[in-house]
């Protein structure tokens, strides 16, 4: 059935008197520190491909890094402002205070430490020696340092720097101020090898082919971190936004777009995704459906899983979204007779709808319980329901639970209601005895009420869900492909951590 709208839900029961009155509005993160849209300057070099550099197409500064800070904006409510250094001063200008922190690939270590504070790592990164692609002269440090025809290559101040000091003699390690120079010298031979990371290096090995590999085995432990003048109260606050992004997969989708989904050759991002050409679609929603998609208190704005999945995949296939309001009862057929382009709401992927409109590949997969009251101790499913004469099920017409229960349970024992407050209330009241709910967004609710409702039982349905089209949309093969894609980099892992422990719905 239609996920449980938990924020319209609380305002009728505490009309109804059941629960008491609402109180603080329901958001995202609300754990973490606020800081109030307070201004903070980022120290960057722009020069650091996958993590930060200048996108080819457009000059505008992207990467890692930067999704990374914007994320943490997001979370703890700050204005992000990134101004540009070189590297070999940028960790002292921010110990000096010149800048609120810095970031640019810089490795958390010890002799740093009196310098700059350091935020919890935000990544993590095995490096091994890069070489040129006909290298079969040595695979390790080691082998590299006992011959004396050999000559490494690091770039001050990096991490390459310290993890090889004195592990070669100092004549043979030539130190560089620009990575630019320092891969140039080893293309040309003038050195040997460099320090550098797998993730990083695999992208700048595709655009050479056999030019340049890496070997042997991990040559030291990288670690990442944002620097802070000593003292900054600004840590704190960061390594819990650090630690919020780690625990919902947010770094692992983020790693996987730009290790994996970015290609360094041609500088584009989702390259083998369909490209709309920025058209404008259309997409029916209703918008009263938390957390799916339903007005942010605080905002007005139309906020929830669905829009930040349909904005994905906008960023990812290049199109415009634009959303139309209109109710689900009215929703399915409207873009079966194309008035609009697609449909959203949490619709659930059923035969029988196939007749009307077509559907995308699901983009979530919810099972079904049995809702109940909290002191309901006669069933725990589907079939000792139906075998009580006494007991009656609530659905909503139209929707998942009603298709699924269709036939479980004797007609006069199955209580169709066309609006969804309706339900709840009857299951409050005891005018009926269980309702059909998926396991995730009932949480929320149930949280709400302490004892006041329950599920019970084993899933009673598979559910999945779909964006609608018109039958023979020539955009859904296009949709298709770019839900494999947020599925397969974990950005749908990470927008259900999000919208279904993330948020927490509004109060009491």
């Amino acid at each position: 059935m239609k996920k449980l709208l938990v924020v319209l839900l609380l305002g009728i029961l505490a009309v109804l008197s059941v629960f008491g009155t609402v109180g603080a509005a329901g958001s995202v993160y609300t754990e973490l520190p606020d800081l109030e849209g307070q201004e903070i300057v980022f120290a960057v070099e722009n020069l650091y491909p996958p993590f930060q550099f200048e996108d080819p197409a457009t000059g505008a500064p992207v990467g890692y890094e930067y999704d990374f800070i914007n994320e943490l904006a997001a979370r703890l409510n700050f204005t992000p402002v990134f101004q540009t250094t070189s590297f070999d001063v940028l960790i002292s200008a921010v110990g000096e205070g010149q800048y609120d922190a810095g970031i640019t690939g810089i490795s958390i270590r010890e002799e740093r430490r009196s310098v700059v504070d350091f935020s919890a790592p935000y990544i993590n990164l095995d490096q091994f020696l890069l070489v040129r692609g006909d290298e079969e002269r040595f695979t390790s440090l080691e082998e590299l340092a006992a011959n004396d025809e050999l000559i490494l290559g690091v770039q001050a101040g990096t991490s390459g720097f310290f993890v090889t000091d004195g592990a070669v003699p100092e004549d043979r390690r030539v130190v560089y101020n620009e990575f630019g120079a320092l891969i140039a010298a080893l293309v040309n031979g003038d050195i040997d090898a460099i320090p550098a990371d797998a993730s990083a290096a695999a992208g700048f090995i595709s655009t050479t082919g056999a030019g340049v590999k890496l070997v042997g085995e991990p040559i030291s432990r990288d670690e990442f971190g944002i620097i802070f003048p000593i003292g900054s109260e600004l840590v704190p606050a960061f390594d819990a936004a650090i630690a919020s992004v780690t625990a919902d997969g947010f770094l692992d989708y983020l790693y996987y777009k730009w290790f994996f989904d970015y290609n360094s050759a041609s500088g584009a991002l989702y390259e083998s995704l369909p490209d709309l050409e920025g058209q404008e679609i259309v997409f029916a929603v209703e918008n009263l459906y938390p957390p799916f998609q339903f007005e942010d208190p605080a905002t007005a704005e139309p906020v929830g899983y669905e829009y930040d999945f349909i904005n994905e995949l906008a960023a990812r296939l290049n199109f415009t979204p634009v959303f139309q309001t209109t109710s689900f009862d009215v929703l399915i057929s409207a873009v079966g007779e194309g008035q609009y382009d697609a449909g959203i709401t949490g619709i659930s992927i059923r035969e029988e709808r196939r007749s009307v409109v077509d559907f995308s590949a699901p983009y979530i997969n919810l099972d079904q319980f049995l809702l109940v009251r909290g002191d309901e101790e006669r069933f725990t499913s589907l079939e000792e329901l139906a075998a009580n004469d006494e007991l009656i099920l609530g659905v909503q017409a139209g929707t998942s639970g009603f298709f699924v229960t269709d036939g479980a349970v004797p007609e006069d024992r199955r209580v169709v209601y066309n609006e969804f407050g309706a339900l709840i209330a009857a299951l409050v009241n005891g005018d009926i005895d269980a309702i059909p709910a998926d396991a995730s967004a009932a949480a929320g609710f149930i949280s709400t009420t302490g004892a006041g409702v329950k599920l019970v039982g084993e899933p009673i349905s598979r559910d999945e869900f779909g964006i609608i089209f018109p039958i023979g949309s020539e955009l859904v093969p296009a949709f298709d492909a770019a839900i494999a894609s947020v599925t397969a980099d974990g950005f749908l892992d990470f927008l259900y951590y999000k919208w279904f422990f993330d948020y927490v719905p509004a109060a009491q």
